[in-house]
């Protein structure tokens, strides 16, 4: 059992900023049981592997690999390991109104328990924050603060209810798991069909289980991987012409192509390039 502490700061100094921290391995014996108002920071844990419980005013909730649960600051609090097989955790204490306001704008505090869709993206933020405390302790706070940061915003993009629909929470992984094929391919011809097939769905669903698990239309998606390699290859290749530059982005059209670049970076393919051509 790994137990690490920092000295508070000014709440409002940070986003937010981790109190304590730590890991948990083949936890048998490990039981939580506060009261409401004791913890005044934020509780996350990752169960990273066995099993173990949440009990709350809508009862016991089992949690395995790959879930989560947020207490927020003041809450009634109880939590343990099964004993068979045990759960391993890994955990925060955080606290930063930056924090307070994005959790509960984007509902955190209407549940307790999360499934997280990658979990090995949330544990190794984690694992970076633990790895900064022990080595660093708060040497360099704000550091610790931007760790701390990214794996709030982590966490926001891969939560979902534990309660949600089971199907819906697989259709997403699915999703999710596809996001670098598509970012890979995203140059060529877009077939909604057929990036929908690949999910195992079909193209309404993969729609809208699209936007749940990135925010995004798929379009908007493509759009976005597009424009960000234009952006590479306008500074790489300051000799390309644009409309070669729109064609190896998946723009036949060198007029849309500048559309687009301009709806999304405010300026044409050619100021930007210009921008930075002025720099060297």
């Amino acid at each position: 059992m790994k137990h690490l502490t920092l000295p508070l700061v000014r709440p409002e100094r940070f986003y937010c900023f981790p109190e304590s921290a730590g890991f948990y391995q083949s936890a048998r014996d490990h039981t939580v049981n506060r009261p409401a108002g004791y913890l005044k920071e934020f509780n996350l844990h990752l169960v990273t592997a066995g099993q173990g419980f949440v009990e709350g005013d809508s009862g016991r909730i089992e949690l395995k690999a790959g879930d989560a649960f947020l207490y927020f600051p003041g809450d009634k609090q109880f939590y343990y390991s099964s004993h068979n097989p045990v759960w391993s955790v890994k955990w925060i204490h955080f606290y930063g109104s930056g924090a307070l306001n994005d959790l509960t704008e984007r509902g955190f505090h209407r549940s307790i328990v999360w499934r997280i869709r990658s979990p090995k993206l949330l544990e190794n933020r984690i694992d970076d924050l633990l790895a900064e405390m022990k080595q660093y302790q708060s040497l360099y706070p704000t550091s610790v603060s931007m760790l701390m940061y990214g794996i709030v915003a982590e966490l926001i993009e891969q939560a979902e209810p534990l309660s949600a629909n089971t199907s819906a929470v697989a259709a997403s992984g699915r999703i999710s798991h596809l996001l670098p094929e598509l970012q890979a391919a995203a140059a060529e011809a877009f077939d909604l069909d057929h990036w929908a097939a690949k999910a195992g769905t079909n193209r309404y669903a993969f729609c809208r289980w699209f936007r749940r698990a990135t925010g995004q239309t798929p379009l908007e998606f493509v759009t976005m991987c597009r424009i960000g390699k234009a952006k590479q290859l306008l500074v790489d290749r300051y000799n390309l012409p644009i409309h070669e530059v729109a064609l190896l982005c998946g723009y036949e059209n060198p007029s849309y192509f500048n559309k687009r670049f301009l709806q999304s970076e405010r300026m044409t393919p050619t100021a930007y390039r210009n921008l930075f051509l002025m720099g060297r």
